[in-house]
């Protein structure tokens, strides 16, 4: 029985058919992808020479290697002209991403997110919306343009830019990319001046790895090919086969397996042995990851560390690199920075303390032994056979980047990677695998480092505009259950003062007067005004005041860039948004025309003059601006070897023209423009020359902050001193293979919501017999911070004592889970770990039992 409809058969794409290039939508990989659209009616034959894939299609397509059309990779639209049209969004396979047309199960439905009056993606916003007490009604744009300017110039007025608050993505693919991050940024940061921001997935404007860049290292350094040549590849806090399907199955396995020798021996010195890689992965579960690379028949190394030990446990196997003298003492005299050393000697690696001793702590902190420990330090910094220096990658993401005091986690693995000399060179590096792709552009935040939390900001009443845009905190921010608490509150405060003021006062008779009546709410109120921007009603709208409907990936051009190598692509447009909906850019550049205009009839041209420039057509019009704003007095015309002097992500001289002409080739930045044929050219890998992002160019060096077992996390400790019995179960979350981040498309997709038709929790066989639960009962999992109910998924890849729950789905967030502390360096908070409590309910539902698989999802027989 099926459980959502199949399709018979799909129509090929004529030969005509419109063609154009993209890059998924979803993960930090960036598969590069084709996009065919043509008229319904009309269709593709089976010969090659009859349809726009030019295959043939008359005799069955070959395993593994065929080109891949399925169901899920096709849709049908309607354009604005009215008409229906097909669309056939398929792996390219001309992309050095993802080659022979490999694809993750995310990727594989991009057709279906697009936007259908037939699917259930008609939930797509279209019009501007305003309540009206307790519903929405339909507005003009210049309507909700001129609400939205004049509430916030009426609140920096009188109150500051300190009452101005945001949350907003920093992020390229599913919607972000340079455009709108420019021309969000460049209302944001130039023109209100706002340092009450938050990205996304934090509470404050943060770089989630100020850790490496304070050493001088970007974390986006390496390359994909280096995967490829890698005597040893570390994976910390990176479930990679889930969440960068492609990188680890494309990229990563095929050196596991022994493949990639020969591309080794192009890369490797004279006489440098050339082996499979071993895999190290440092992870508390047994994740598909660890059983994936197992599968090659690969050496593996699987370390699981106590919660919130991380940096601890890189000090350790840094200490041990340091005792066996697996250093390259020319590359540290000559290029690190000799006196921060001494600090990190002593704090760190703690060579005070006898080594013996040392490895007894560090054991009895992470729980991972001290053999392994030393293993782990041999396999990727022991020098081969000859004296060759080991190649390692060291790769890490959101286990070590949402973990307790983050920076220093961060730090110390930047700082692992530069002590085994494992950075510059090819088959090296240590950086992220990443989370989303990239594409940022903003104008420098003016804001302190580091920032304010803004989500204790607003929860502490204070603010009085909390605009959200591109993200969806009632699921993602950490604290959740007190978090939606607050900010529903406030901003019914404030719904509550006006629908009493239009009972005694009448309905306002202009958007002007309402902007008024609001100003007045929130000055006799602690009101706060919030506008949700978004391509959905998600559950951040419910409390809304104004929402706006936003253009999504393929309704606009998007540039962005995977993290792995940072390869730069155009997403191109190929269809139009539902309705009046509008890309970030084009709205955030409405506002800011409309304050110009406020602020110039006010006779204040200075303030004026700083939303100036912002009334772009076209996409191709803010790439103009982050040109001649970010980059006027860049000077990128060095050689290769000062490629690493530039902004990582930085584009000069790339336009849509270019970026069209290059296709999925892509360029790799930094771009820089070669000195001698005046070409564009890009960077395979960053520090090849060892000179690194700090004024003297050497790497700069960090002593940790001494071991405090968690007492920082005031909230956790408390849970770890007080009665264990009451939550006896360290909690952790994270993604799944199936689903993307908050599940705002794929909610939407029948495909994926059946596979996960609610918030799961993973159990060790062990605590399900404690419990006295089984597979599809559904828990109460409680602590002081908040609950939420998830269904039972038994497996060994939990340790006993340990729950793994699936970090956001529409029917529930981990979050109201997690703690309110954030790392005072960096403000960055600890997503990856508290403690709770299960309380087992009446069991389980029929529907989903039935229709749900409970196989283990870390396991390939």
């Amino acid at each position: 029985m099926a459980l959502y409809r199949r399709e018979e058969s799909i129509p090929l794409p004529p030969s005509n058919a419109e063609a154009y290039n993209t890059a998924c939508q979803y993960c930090t990989v960036g598969c590069g992808y084709k996009v065919y659209v043509w008229p319904d009616g009309l269709a593709g034959g089976l010969k090659a020479s009859d349809n726009a894939f030019g295959v043939d299609f008359s005799s069955p397509q070959p395993p593994l290697v065929g080109f891949s059309y399925t169901e899920s990779m096709h849709s049908t639209i309607r354009k604005r002209d009215g008409r229906t049209y097909h669309v056939a969004i398929v792996p390219a396979h001309d992309s050095p991403i993802n080659p022979m047309g490999n694809h993750s199960s995310r990727g594989a439905v991009n057709a279906k997110t697009t936007w259908s009056d037939s699917r259930p993606t008609q939930a797509r916003l279209h019009y501007p919306l305003l309540r009206n007490g307790n519903e929405f009604n339909a507005i003009p744009w210049d309507a909700a343009i001129e609400l939205q300017a004049r509430v916030i110039k009426g609140v920096a007025d009188k109150h500051g830019a300190d009452a101005l608050c945001s949350k907003i993505y920093d992020h390229g693919g599913g919607g972000g990319g340079m455009e709108n991050t420019y021309g969000t940024g460049r209302l944001l940061f130039t023109g209100l001046q706002m340092k009450h921001v938050g990205i996304h997935n934090r509470p404050g404007y943060s770089s989630e790895t100020w850790g490496t860049r304070d050493r001088g290292v970007h974390e986006l350094n390496y390359c994909y090919e280096d995967a490829r040549l890698a005597d040893t590849i570390m994976l910390w806090g990176s479930n990679a086969y889930d969440t960068a399907t492609v990188f680890f199955v494309a990229h990563m396995m095929p050196n596991l397996q022994g493949a990639t020798k020969d591309e080794k021996k192009k890369h490797y010195t004279s006489g440098e042995p050339a082996a499979p890689a071993r895999m190290v992965i440092v992870d508390p579960r047994i994740s598909a990851t660890v059983n994936a690379a197992r599968e090659t028949g690969a050496k593996v190394l699987h370390l699981r560390p106590n919660l919130g030990t991380d940096y601890m446990l890189m000090n350790a196997v840094a200490r041990a690199v340091w005792e066996k003298k697996y250093y390259n003492k020319d590359f540290l005299n000559q290029h690190t920075d000799m006196t921060t050393f001494e600090d990190y000697k002593k704090k760190s690696l703690e060579l005070d303390m006898p080594y013996k001793d040392f490895m007894a702590r560090a054991q009895k902190i992470t729980g991972v032994p001290a053999a392994q420990i030393e293993e782990a330090a041999t396999w990727i910094a022991q020098p081969k056979p000859g004296g060759h220096w080991r190649r390692s990658l060291i790769l890490y993401e959101k286990g070590v980047i949402w973990n307790y005091r983050q920076y220093d986690a961060v730090a110390a693995i930047a700082q692992l990677g530069a002590l085994s000399f494992n950075i510059g060179r090819p088959g090296t590096g240590t950086g992220r695998v990443g989370g989303h792709q990239e594409g940022y552009a903003r104008p420098d935040y003016p804001g302190p480092k580091p920032p304010p939390d803004v989500d204790k900001y607003v929860q502490d009443g204070k603010g009085k505009i909390f605009w959200l845009t591109g993200c969806n905190p009632y699921l993602a921010a950490q604290n959740n259950a007190y978090f939606r608490k607050r900010i529903g509150e406030r901003a019914q405060t404030l719904t509550d003062y006006l629908s009493a003021q239009k009972q005694g006062d009448g309905e306002p008779a202009s958007m002007e007067h309402l902007a008024a009546r609001i100003l007045e709410g929130l000055d006799k109120t602690n009101g706060l005004f919030i506008t949700v921007q978004n391509i959905y009603m998600i559950e951040s709208a419910r409390d809304a005041h104004l929402i706006l409907p936003a253009a999504q990936w393929g309704e606009a051009e998007n540039i962005s860039l995977n993290c792995g190598d940072r390869l730069m692509r155009l997403d191109d447009r190929f269809m139009d948004p539902p309705g009046d909906a509008k890309p970030d850019w084009e709205i955030h550049g409405l506002v800011g025309q409309k304050l110009e205009a406020l602020y110039q009839a006010d006779g204040k041209a200075d303030i004026a003059k700083r939303f100036a420039g912002m009334d772009w057509k076209h996409g191709a019009d803010v790439v103009k601006s982050i040109q001649d704003d970010l980059y006027a007095g860049m000077d990128t015309k060095v050689p290769a070897s000062r490629a690493s002097t530039l902004d990582p992500e930085s584009f000069k001289g790339v336009d849509y023209a270019y970026l069209r002409k290059v296709g999925q080739k892509g360029i790799q930045t930094p771009v820089r423009t070669d000195p001698n044929t005046g070409a564009l050219v890009g960077t395979k890998r960053l520090y090849s020359t060892f000179y690194f992002m700090t004024k003297d160019g050497k790497f700069s060096w960090y002593g940790t902050r001494p071991w405090d077992d968690h007492a920082s996390a005031t909230v956790v400790a408390g849970y770890l001193k007080s009665d264990r019995t009451k939550y006896p179960f360290w909690f952790t979350m994270g993604r799944s293979q199936p689903l993307w981040q908050t599940s705002y498309h794929m909610r939407h997709v029948p495909e994926k919501t059946e596979t996960t038709l609610l918030p799961f929790v993973q159990i060790n066989p062990a605590d399900v017999k404690k419990l006295g639960v089984t597979n599809g009962d559904i828990v109460m999992i409680h602590n002081d911070q908040g609950n939420e109910t998830f269904a039972v998924y038994e497996t060994d890849a939990v340790p006993p004592g340990m729950v793994f729950a699936l970090m956001y789905h529409w029917l529930g967030t981990s979050n109201s889970l997690t703690s309110p502390y954030t790392d005072p360096m960096s403000t960055n908070p600890w997503y990856k770990g508290t403690r709770v409590g299960i309380r087992k309910l009446s069991g389980g539902l029929a529907s989903v039992i039935a229709t749900t698989s409970f196989r283990p999802t870390n396991t390939f027989v």
